[in-house]
């Protein structure tokens, strides 16, 4: 990092270098001028800066203060984006993880970590692991709220249809949102910086602009066509919503229930069961994949592969297999509020591939997130958003924390407002393929307070989907699962980087 290219001012730089001096990390005197034991010290705080840095009270207070100053951010953000810190950053953190006993190939540090963190001794396997609950957890109830509203173009303003890129002169253009079925233009430019080991990729950015979410797509091989293992559960959690509001609009899915016909399993809310399948409560015999195999069955295989293509109008995609396990209920019926039995089950079984593309699920991410800011005619076929609502929440509630520790990582957590992240991760190794994959589905959106507009600051709302797939192949399944969580979590933190700096928009 060239000394000419830091822009603190004087004030911002002496008190920063007071800040490092007190935690040990600048030697030199507190002068306002940035020199080399500066920019030595401001790169031990940016690698430091970690999702579980234990510190002493003084240490954790001097590190806010810090964290407080606009002007220091925006400097850790460029520096984080040199060459692979980022990589080293979460691959280090994740050997530490290793070598304390709070993680294993079977309990990854990011992908396994859990909205409710863990506690100390409740894991047979790893007594070690231990993890704080997300920093977002109390947020979650907000989601619906946040995501239905919109800025206001003056205390928060959004990029318009035209934005540029920073540090260049190239000039994007946002577009309508695609009609249903209707496959948009996807930008093949733009994602260079991806590790080779994300293979799959669509990024989905939003901007508002006369009411209307505008978007600009970008991929890296956005159409192929490959296993998304987990991810893709959250289809048939859709179509069963979208089934039952079509049944009766105004029946909020939250108010219903799944029954057993057999009587063999007692009748439990559709919201308890849809929040299982994302944080992987798999108490009382429910596992994840028993419960997405059960949604499935309200659809027969067909009918649920037409339903995914007339939406986003992949028309090659394949999806008619379960997860690997019996449904939980083979039959299941549906209930409305008053025990009404209003839609039923297919006898057919599901059964042979899941193989969708990334903008499949970066579409349907991106409709659940923005269903009230999109034309009616281009939204989720009958679905309403009292009921899409219950599914954000079960979504908000995904294992896999990778935004949370990119915040911290960034140095972000004073300058977002307004979070929201709904995702679901899925991993899995493949016999056939011989290697291990991991993916990720989310929408991360949030009020950007260190964003500048012209000659003054205006928070300016970020809203982006993005899927991204990671395949590893080092003939030890072992280390591929820690290696592409690493990989996963650096690549989440640099994409929220870019999106922040507008090296990505």
């Amino acid at each position: 990092m060239a000394v000419t290219e830091v822009e603190l001012s004087f004030d911002e730089l002496t008190k920063a270098q007071t800040y490092l001096q007190q935690l040990g990390l600048y030697d030199g005197e507190v002068d306002g001028i940035y020199g080399k034991l500066s920019e030595a010290a401001f790169v031990q705080f940016a690698n430091a800066l970690s999702i579980d840095t234990i510190l002493d009270a003084n240490s954790q207070t001097i590190t806010n203060n810090l964290l407080q100053i606009p002007a220091v951010v925006k400097f850790l953000l460029e520096l984080v984006g040199d060459s692979d810190r980022l990589a080293q950053k979460f691959t280090n953190s994740q050997r530490i993880f290793v070598n304390m006993g709070q993680a294993d190939s079977n309990h990854l540090g990011f992908l396994d970590r859990g909205v409710n963190g863990c506690v100390a001794g409740s894991m047979q396997d790893l007594p070690n692991r231990s993890f704080a609950p997300s920093p977002l957890v109390n947020h979650i109830p907000t989601y619906p709220d946040r995501l239905a509203s919109l800025p206001d173009g003056v205390n928060v303003i959004s990029y318009g249809e035209i934005a540029m890129l920073a540090n260049s002169q190239v000039r994007v253009r946002f577009l309508p949102y695609p009609a249903i079925g209707a496959i948009p233009n996807i930008e093949n430019i733009g994602l260079e910086f991806l590790h080779e080991s994300i293979q799959e990729a669509c990024i989905c950015v939003g901007s508002v602009v006369n009411g209307q979410m505008l978007c600009r797509w970008i991929g890296r091989n956005p159409l192929s066509n490959v296993q998304f293992w987990s991810s893709t559960k959250i289809l048939p959690l859709l179509y069963t919503i979208c089934k039952a509001n079509q049944a009766e609009p105004s029946q909020p899915i939250n108010l219903c229930a799944i029954s057993d016909p057999n009587g063999k399993q007692p009748t439990r809310s559709f919201s308890e069961m849809a929040e299982r399948i994302c944080n992987y409560d798999e108490s009382d015999g429910m596992t994840s994949n028993a419960l997405a195999a059960m949604f499935k069955q309200f659809a027969t295989p067909l009918e649920l592969q037409d339903w995914l293509k007339g939406i986003t109008g992949n028309q090659n995609l394949s999806f008619q297999g379960r997860y690997g396990e019996k449904p939980y209920i083979e039959m299941p019926i549906l209930l409305d509020s008053t025990g009404r039995d209003f839609v039923d089950p297919s006898n057919e079984p599901h059964s042979g591939d899941n193989l969708i593309s990334a903008y499949d699920l970066t579409r349907i991410v991106s409709q659940i997130a923005w269903h009230r800011h999109i034309a009616p005619t281009n939204r989720l076929p009958a679905a309403q958003w009292h009921s899409i609502s219950n599914l954000i929440i079960a979504m908000g509630q995904d294992t896999a924390r990778y935004v949370d520790a990119a915040i911290a990582a960034l140095g972000l957590q004073y300058f977002i407002g307004d979070p929201v992240v709904i995702s679901k991760m899925g991993f899995g190794y493949s016999d056939q393929r011989k290697c291990s994959e991991l993916t990720y589905a989310a929408c991360i959106q949030f009020v950007d307070r260190l964003a500048t507009s012209h000659d003054h600051n205006v928070p300016k709302l970020r809203s982006v989907n993005m899927t991204l797939r990671a395949v590893l192949d080092l003939k030890n399944p072992d280390r591929e699962a820690l290696e592409l969580d690493s990989r996963m979590a650096a690549t989440v933190a640099e994409i929220l980087r870019r999106i922040v700096t507008e090296e990505l928009i």
